[in-house]
């Protein structure tokens, strides 16, 4: 079988820029589950650390509680992993939750970079190559 190298969209400025509402909406979703899953794994670890009987084992409701919050937890990983390939789907790359950090790919003369974008900025105004990251970005 020929191997085949993975396919990457490439950006214009333009185009980034116009994917942003869409990025600002997905980063706000995946927060939001992100939070929700924590609160689960809060939930079952406290049944855990309370649940035993006085031997030590888990009690029956404490069992039933952990497994339904189990079931709860897979399917709220299965939302964000979901909302996280929908963000990649639209050929964004989330670097950061916490900063919102996404960028995108384009080409610049002739070598592929990222386009760079935080979370709070208007539009795209920087860019650095994928070695350098985040910190050592430059304006446009």
């Amino acid at each position: 079988m020929p191997h085949e190298e993975a396919k990457i969209k490439l950006f214009t400025i333009q185009e980034a820029n116009a994917l942003l509402p869409q990025v600002h909406s997905a980063l706000k979703t995946l927060r939001e589950l992100r939070a929700v899953i924590l609160r689960t794994q809060a939930q079952i670890e406290i049944e855990e650390m309370t649940g035993a009987d006085s031997n030590g084992r888990l009690t029956e409701t404490a069992q039933s509680t952990i497994e339904k919050c189990m079931v709860k937890f897979q399917n709220q990983t299965s939302q964000f992993e979901e909302n996280l390939g929908i963000l990649l789907g639209l050929g964004a790359h989330l670097k950061d939750l916490d900063l919102g950090l996404v960028d995108f790919y384009t080409r610049r003369d002739s070598e592929i970079v990222f386009l760079c974008w935080k979370e709070g900025e208007a539009q795209i105004r920087h860019w650095h190559t994928p070695r350098e990251g985040y910190k050592n970005r430059k304006p446009l």
